[in-house]
């Protein structure tokens, strides 16, 4: 949100600043006290051009709140070098040790085709 001076700053209100809603407001995850933007993780995510899909998933396995990226890589990419990589640089960025799951290209298509909206973002806690 921003705020603003009135426009017109005469009326019985120009005292008051004008709240304008300036960004689209997105979901996150707070994971071990660590507030995740969805469209910050999107954003990352599609920036490595080896990964063709992805899902976020917010989990709780032995009390502990964990964070799950299943990720299809492109053909022609090695798998597990991408799968490190990705585990390094989300742990750097956002401070979160993720769990990467590696699934076959396709999959993630498949499950997404069977909703109205994709369900990129799916918090299981």
């Amino acid at each position: 949100m921003t705020y603003n001076e009135a426009d017109d700053k005469a009326g019985p209100f120009s005292v008051f600043p004008r709240i304008k809603h300036a960004h689209r407001t997105a979901g996150f995850f707070k994971i071990r006290g660590v507030n995740l933007g969805h469209q910050d993780l999107e954003d990352f995510m599609f920036r490595h051009l080896e990964i063709g899909d992805f899902r976020a998933e917010a989990l709780n396995e032995g009390g502990n709140d964990i964070l799950r990226l299943s990720i299809e890589v492109r053909r022609g990419s090695d798998t597990g070098e991408v799968s490190r990589r990705i585990e390094i640089q989300v742990r750097e960025k956002f401070e979160l040790k993720p769990q990467v799951v590696v699934l076959e290209t396709g999959t993630l298509a498949k499950e997404f085709e069977a909703n109205v909206k994709a369900a990129r973002f799916v918090d299981r806690r």
